[in-house]
């Protein structure tokens, strides 16, 4: 994991004099960030060894000038973060094309040559640390770095490494949580590093015992409105029509009611699916593969919730969809209305 890769560096104290932190997972480079904020305060309580630049008003130069800036007493962080002159412009993929070259330099061309002079002989006495969302790695910038310095990504989980992450950052808690565990809060949170860092420090403090169960994953854990939006589906499929009629008013108070109909069509469409993948005797896997489910979680509780209709009666609710469609999209009535009259039919 990324985060490692900065311990490592940070107990062998082999900080470089030049690191690029790059990709989409902004929580763990602020975690990252923290732990390297506290090797610096530890030399200097104060903060005065440290510098950032967060906004677009700064200039290379200052940067700069900061970097090459030594401390009396101490080494120096200095931080330029939300740093843009990584990502690939428009004229460079002009270019690519086969398009005519501009005469004029570009702007980040322009603040590349504001760095390369100082990442080909850096300061070692300190750290500049350039933060990046998106980064191509054909500038000469970038290779300079690679040369002298080192680059770190912070790539979000994808897949089902995401239930891996989920264990290990409990286990990081003190807490045991079993897979099956995991691919419940994923499903119940969302696939957000911030947002299940939050809600595992609040499992952490909550359950009883070493182990994280799912129980305390429904107890203290915010639903997505997707979630909300499933258990009201369920309710419904189920036919509990009066749970669903509640939940749906407290979906609404969340999103947007064009979204939760889209949800509701969704649903329909996938019972449809598993009714046909049951009339020709298929099972959970064949269902996933025709209706292009990927989680096993949702595919098995929509299979089995399928045997509650029949093809008839959910190509009737399809039509029933198209007419709340078009009542919605044509005001019609009151949205919160026409979307319980459908759970109702």
């Amino acid at each position: 994991m990324s985060l490692d890769v900065i311990r490592r560096d940070l107990a062998a104290a082999a900080l470089p004099a030049v690191y690029l932190w790059h990709g989409e997972d902004r929580h763990t480079i602020l975690e990252a960030l923290g732990l390297l904020r506290a090797r610096f305060l530890a030399d200097d309580p104060s903060g005065s060894n440290m510098e950032l630049f967060a906004s677009k008003g700064y200039s290379p130069e200052d940067v700069v000038a900061a970097a090459r800036t030594t401390a009396f007493f101490s080494a120096r962080l200095i931080v330029a973060d939300n740093f843009t002159y990584f990502k690939r412009e428009k004229n460079d993929a002009d270019k690519s094309e086969g398009k005519s070259k501009s005469k004029s330099k570009s702007k980040n061309a322009a603040n590349d040559d504001a760095f390369l002079d100082y990442c080909q002989a850096p300061n070692p006495d300190n750290c500049l640390l350039f933060i990046a969302a998106g980064i191509d790695r054909g500038r000469r910038l970038y290779k300079e770095i690679v040369k002298n310095g080192k680059i770190v990504e912070f790539a979000l989980p994808q897949g089902e490494a995401w239930t891996p992450w989920c264990v290990s950052e409990a286990a990081a808690r003190g807490k045991n949580m079993s897979a099956a565990a995991a691919k419940f809060l994923l499903n119940w949170s969302g696939h957000s590093t911030g947002l299940l860092a939050g809600e595992l420090d609040k499992l952490a403090l909550y359950s009883e015992g070493p182990e994280i169960k799912t129980e305390d994953i429904r107890a203290v854990c915010v639903p997505r409105p997707e979630t909300t939006v499933f258990a009201m589906l369920d309710d419904w499929a189920a036919g509990r029509i009066g749970p669903s009629l509640r939940k749906l008013d407290e979906v609404l108070g969340q999103d947007y009611y064009l979204q939760v109909f889209g949800m509701i069509v969704r649903h329909i469409r996938l019972l449809l699916a598993a009714v046909l993948v049951r009339a020709r005797r298929g099972d959970v896997k064949d269902f996933m593969a025709a209706a292009g489910v990927k989680s096993p979680y949702e595919a098995g509780k929509i299979f089995r919730q399928s045997s509650r209709f029949t093809e008839t009666r959910l190509a009737g609710l399809m039509e029933n969809c198209l007419r709340t469609e078009t009542a919605l999209k044509s005001s019609g009535g009151d949205p919160q209305t026409l979307l319980e009259i459908l759970l109702l039919k």
